[in-house]
């Protein structure tokens, strides 16, 4: 499970539905959640968390998509399978992880160091309480 370091920005709220706005380091993630916990409120430090399944990466993207949460990170290594890749990356909320097809790697022709746009829904990140240390 990934998890990067963020403060909610912002919460709006229609019914049970909130719509939250997070900033992980100047990375800005939107997240969709139902029922808000009264511990996560605006100023609230979390842990924003996605699985590396729900990580979907671009090479050379351009033009508008529907992803709200779209951000540039760089490859820092890539452990191969024989179905599954998995690619280790940095961006300024830290590192984290995409699980992808082998057959996506190799048609992307990632390597480490390449820059991607890195894309996940707002409805497939998740929040948990920041612990510090």
């Amino acid at each position: 499970m990934n998890k990067l370091a963020a403060v909610i920005m912002r919460v709006e709220r229609h019914e049970s539905l909130c719509f939250l706005e997070l900033d992980a380091s100047g990375t800005s993630l939107s997240m969709l959640l139902f029922d808000l916990k009264p511990e996560f409120s605006e100023g609230s430090r979390v842990q924003a968390l996605f699985k590396e399944t729900e990580v979907v990466l671009a090479k050379r993207l351009s033009g508008e998509i529907s992803f709200s949460n779209r951000f540039q990170a760089v490859i820092r290594k890539i452990g191969t399978g024989s179905i599954l890749a998995d690619v280790s990356l940095s961006c300024p909320a830290g590192e984290f992880s995409s699980i992808i097809t082998m057959k996506a790697l190799r048609r992307l022709a990632l390597e480490p160091g390449d820059e991607v746009t890195v894309m996940v829904k707002a409805s497939q990140i998740s929040l948990e309480a920041a612990h510090d240390a």
